[in-house]
């Protein structure tokens, strides 16, 4: 018959206030569970080849749009710590450099970059005005919020706009990037 470490635990500690020893202390419990072969359980250990595997996932991840909690949970992170643990694991200065090699490999140069922050900084919209249903007038008038988030994006990549919690990198950040290019590209 096979005793649970639960009702090991109990058994010793029953036994022992019957023969009406001392209060079992966290020394004397880690004695005997040596005694019994109870080890304290221990995480196994991260190999380093596991780590590479989970950062590339997770930037590949970020490149193309994917949940990044999800793509955690799938490279056996745990499902309540997954997100804060993969905004760990892109913040890495290997991912980091995983992040821009796959942004330079899609295309997405300094300077291809630097193109569409000042065409969406400049940025129009037609309004249409109608009356009865029917269009009247039509005017091109500035995007202000499409120039605003531009704004706001390049001013945070040059390092005038900083985030409330600074941190090496900023992957919300580097999620706005990857939008803003893929909305410039629909236009």
């Amino acid at each position: 018959m096979r005793v649970s470490r639960r009702h090991t635990k109990a058994k010793v500690q029953h036994s022992e206030t019957a023969n009406n020893e001392a209060p079992l202390t966290a020394t004397t419990i880690k004695k005997k569970q040596e005694i019994l072969g109870e080890a304290k359980k221990k995480h196994a250990p991260k190999s380093p080849l596991a780590a590479k595997i989970r950062r590339n996932r997770l930037v590949k991840a970020l490149i193309n749009g994917e949940n990044l909690k999800d793509v955690a949970i799938s490279t056996g992170l745990s499902p309540k710590t997954a997100g804060s643990q993969a905004t760990n694991i892109l913040k890495h200065p290997q991912a980091q450099k995983m992040f821009a090699r796959l942004m330079e490999e899609k295309g997405l140069s300094d300077n291809f970059l630097a193109e569409k922050v000042y065409s969406l900084i400049n940025a129009k919209k037609v309004e249409y005005f109608q009356k009865d249903g029917i269009v009247t007038d039509e005017r091109e008038v500035e995007a202000l919020e499409t120039q605003r988030k531009t704004l706001e994006l390049a001013t945070k990549l040059k390092g005038h706009l900083k985030e409330q919690s600074e941190g090496d990198i900023n992957i919300g950040l580097m999620q706005m990037v990857v939008q803003a290019v893929r909305e410039g590209e629909d236009r």
